[in-house]
């Protein structure tokens, strides 16, 4: 299930979204906080559908969430990736990704560095419709602790 690349632990499983699949969240590159290389990306999503990478410092598990049929695993006050070119569209493959910064981990309180010993938890939201309804979803999620 998951690439032999991979530097994220998965630790929630994710609610079937209408391609009667779940999200997968991945991220590869390099753990080391100074190396600035992380590219993140997620599969099984339905096409064509709009979505966004979350992250926090903590994990948790909420479900039902309002308005979704997927459970949130991010906990405190996850931050979005929503600036100019992070919000996706999963195209006719139901997949995306996304190169991120950290040095500019988002928060609501605003921009964040990753510091050697942060962990991380990372999430995908995305856009979702169950016979015609329009709701959302989540993909699992993961922890990356940086060095």
């Amino acid at each position: 299930r998951y690439e032999f690349d991979s530097i994220g632990v998965p630790y929630c499983d994710a609610v079937p979204n209408s391609t009667g699949a779940t999200g997968h969240i991945n991220a590869t590159g390099s753990r080391s906080a100074a190396s600035n290389d992380v590219l993140l990306s997620v599969e099984h999503l339905p096409a064509n559908a709009f979505g966004f990478f979350l992250t926090s410092m903590t994990t948790g598990d909420v479900f039902p969430v309002a308005g979704s049929m997927g459970r949130l695993c991010l906990g405190g006050a996850p931050g979005r990736y929503v600036g100019p070119g992070q919000a996706q569209n999963s195209g006719a493959t139901g997949s995306f990704q996304l190169q991120i910064d950290l040095t500019s981990m988002p928060t609501p309180t605003g921009l964040v560095p990753v510091a050697p010993g942060d962990t991380w938890s990372f999430q995908a939201w995305h856009r979702d419709a169950i016979a015609g309804v329009a709701t959302s979803n989540f993909t699992d999620a993961i922890t990356v602790t940086f060095e």
